[in-house]
């Protein structure tokens, strides 16, 4: 396994301060960082350099298991050499019954121990606890209770061995380029992806031409239209064709997190197929693989096309979202994908129209619809930031029909359908505190943003241009039409 150390955002410093916990930390101050003026910043720096020594090579790729097996046996060896000491020389041990004993024997003690074994009772007993320590291949070098005897080169060592455990298990289950996931705000603002399965039934000729087409209607003057389109030569089947949905969603946030500079020069994104087959379909079997190329080729097809209308002027516009597809087999290199994004997505991501938020968070929801509001919810969150103003409360039916292009007509189906996602939201503390249902909406109170995502989402390069003056806006659009050509 290997993973790309980049631009390492805030919340994965708040998070190993968590898994690293109060008495390794207490220990890294005090064997370590010493006394320091500010505490998180000397801790975050003290991570930044194991991860820039440890985790970082020139290629910027990193075998996680390589790391950790070799760690682990340095540890291995160390509790055992340690073990080794205090067996032929147990003067700790006795130094620490010791204080037992004059503790039990003080009458003024709050302390009272009873029962204290023999001198040699009490070091045999204490070394058959730390064999078993040391035999432990995940107990921690610093829950060795005779550290102080070490000098200061060891303790510093071990600290680092032991932390450098920590972070190969947190980049174990985020092992991922892109810790932050973006998604343009046009595919978050418009209904484009469906709750599920849905067929294009509508069909229409146009010169050697099919298209299968289906209409969507937000309110009396907004249609959303998806099309798929095949000519003569095509081996598309028209009848077994299927809107774009919460799985196509979920392919292509795992394609974004494959993103490299090339991304950014050629707008092109070279991904390795294994882990989203995985991911999506839970196995490698070669019709999970056939499944999968089957919606990427979809993705190819599909575009956005609109009108919009104003006072005073009228604007029609149209894009696709990838340009071109590519799925390729290679005896050496395995079974890897490469998309060409269009050149008005690309921009879009690229100058920070975008929606941003911690990929792992997206990875923790199972509901169908909830990996699509995701996007809608956090967007809000930003916007409420950006612009100074409370996070909104009240969500009409209408915020939902308008993002997600629901199968069901009846609104009762539906409503029962975000009343589950939003449960699963709030079940899993991720951006919803609560909710209620109200007649057709509902009130729900997100929670606010994090100084973590005020730091990764709005400082430096990371500040998203969440508005721009010259951009179409979602009110004026008369109608979308989304094609796959």
């Amino acid at each position: 396994m290997s993973v790309s150390i980049q631009e390492i955002p805030q919340f994965v410093f708040d998070e190993l301060h968590a898994l690293i916990g109060e008495k390794t930390k207490e220990k890294l101050f005090k064997h370590v960082l010493g006394d320091c003026l500010d505490p998180q910043a000397a801790f975050d720096l003290y991570i930044r350099k194991i991860m820039d020594t440890v985790f970082a090579n020139d290629g910027d790729d990193v075998d996680l298991y390589e790391i950790k097996y070799s760690y682990r046996n340095k540890r291995q060896i160390t509790k055992k050499n340690w073990l080794k000491q205090l067996e032929a020389d147990p003067t700790p041990i006795e130094e620490e019954l010791d204080v037992l004993q004059r503790l039990s024997e003080t009458q003024s003690s709050l302390i009272k121990i009873e029962n204290i074994p023999s001198s040699q009772q009490y070091i045999l007993q204490r070394l058959k606890e730390l064999e078993a320590w040391a035999t432990d291949r995940e107990s921690r070098l610093m829950e060795f209770p005779y550290l102080k005897t070490k000098q200061k080169f060891q303790i510093e060592k071990a600290i680092d061995n032991d932390i450098v455990h920590i972070i190969c298990d947190f980049l174990k289950v985020h092992p991922k380029k892109n810790w932050i996931s973006i998604r343009s705000e046009e595919m978050v603002e418009y209904p484009i992806f469906t709750d599920g399965l849905k067929k294009m039934k509508n069909v229409l000729y146009n010169s050697g031409t099919t298209i299968a087409y289906d209409d969507y209607k937000l309110s009396d003057d907004r249609v959303l239209r998806l099309l798929i389109s095949a000519d003569e030569n095509d081996e598309v089947q028209l009848d077994k064709t299927f809107m774009l949905d919460e799985t196509d969603s979920e392919i292509f946030e795992l394609i974004m997190q494959q993103r490299d500079e090339r991304f950014i020069k050629e707008k092109t994104i070279t991904f390795d197929i294994n882990p989203i087959v995985n991911r999506i379909y839970g196995n490698h079997g070669s019709k999970a693989y056939e499944l999968l190329e089957g919606r990427l080729m979809k993705f190819h097809r599909f575009a956005i096309e609109g009108r919009t209308s104003g006072k005073d002027t009228k604007t029609t516009f149209a894009y696709n979202l990838f340009q071109s597809v590519k799925v390729i087999k290679s005896a050496t290199a395995g079974i890897y994908g490469e998309v060409e994004f269009s050149d008005t997505l690309h921009q879009q991501l690229i100058t920070n129209q975008t929606v941003k938020i911690y990929s792992h968070l997206i990875h923790r929801l199972e509901n169908r619809m909830s990996k699509i509001l995701i996007y809608a919810f956090q967007k809000e969150r930003l916007d409420a930031h950006l612009h100074g103003r409370d996070v909104k409360q009240h969500f009409e039916y209408s915020f939902f029909t308008n993002r997600i292009r629901f199968r069901y007509k009846k609104i009762e189906t539906n409503l029962k359908q975000i009343t589950d996602s939003l449960q699963e939201f709030k079940n899993a503390n991720i951006l919803i505190k609560d909710f209620k249902r109200v007649g057709n909406g509902f009130n729900i109170t997100l929670t606010p943003l994090s100084e973590s995502e005020k730091a990764d989402f709005f400082t430096g390069t990371s500040t998203p241009a969440m508005l721009d003056s010259e951009r179409i806006s979602p009110s004026e659009i008369l109608e979308v039409t989304a094609i796959v050509q």
